[in-house]
C-alpha cells in the first residue's frame, strides 16, 4: 500500500471545485480520457460526503467518453 500526502490547500482551490459548484441541475460534464473523469467523479463523491452537500452526481459511460451529470 502507498499512503500519498496532499496538501489540504490545493484541494480546496482547485478548479474542479468551483466547476463542480457551478453546474446546475440537468449539467454535465464530458470527458474523453478515462482518468480524468474517474479523478472528477471521486472529488465529486467526496465533497458529497465530506460536505455533507446536497448535490447527486451520475456518471455514465457514452459512446466517445464518460458524462458526471448533476441529477440533484
Amino acid at each position: 500500500m502507498i499512503i500519498e500526502r496532499v496538501e489540504l490547500q490545493n484541494i480546496r482551490t482547485s478548479e474542479y471545485i468551483s466547476i463542480l459548484s457551478a453546474l446546475d441541475v440537468g449539467e454535465c460534464l464530458f470527458f474523453d480520457d478515462f482518468k480524468k473523469a474517474q479523478s472528477l467523479r471521486s472529488l465529486a463523491y467526496y465533497l458529497k460526503k465530506s460536505r455533507n452537500l446536497e448535490r447527486n452526481f451520475m456518471f455514465r459511460k457514452m459512446d466517445n467518453g464518460w458524462r458526471l451529470i448533476r441529477v440533484a
